[in-house]
């Protein structure tokens, strides 16, 4: 009877380990998406916009050839997303757009970074930064 009881204790902590081992293999490492500052915030419509930035994980590894999305507050578009791009071989991004108008209300719109995650690194968001669109010579944003 002894025996037996060890036997079973000993097949439950092997179950246990083997579940917190695949449990563990299964959780995504975490990230650090930054967005670096504009140089001016206001911009004429039609103008270029670069998205500058960097995706790495909390150790510094750099995460390569993942998608970022440029996502803003505005109602236009329906999304959010007025850009995206990939990181390079070091992580980081340069996410080319032309200004439109995103938000006829007050011409200003809340940006940040987005990476969405994979099956290996989770999800992250960079902090917001503040854009202005002048409509002269915008395009409208289309839904």
């Amino acid at each position: 009877m002894r025996l037996l009881s060890i036997f079973c204790l000993t097949v439950v902590i092997m179950i246990f380990l083997n579940f917190e081992l695949a449990f563990s293999s299964l959780q995504a490492e975490r990230t650090i998406l930054k967005i670096y500052d504009f140089r001016g915030h206001e911009f004429n419509g039609g103008q270029p916009v670069v998205f500058v930035g960097k995706l790495t994980t909390e150790a510094g590894e750099r995460i390569k050839s993942a998608e970022i999305l440029i996502k803003s507050d505005g109602p236009c578009p329906k999304d959010g997303i007025i850009a995206s791009g990939f990181t390079d071989t070091n992580g980081r991004f340069w996410i080319y757009t032309i200004t439109k108008i995103w938000d006829e209300s007050d011409n200003m719109i809340k940006v940040r970074a987005v990476f969405l995650g994979n099956e290996k690194f989770s999800p992250s968001i960079s902090d917001s930064q503040i854009l202005v669109v002048y409509p002269s010579h915008a395009e409208k944003c289309e839904n």
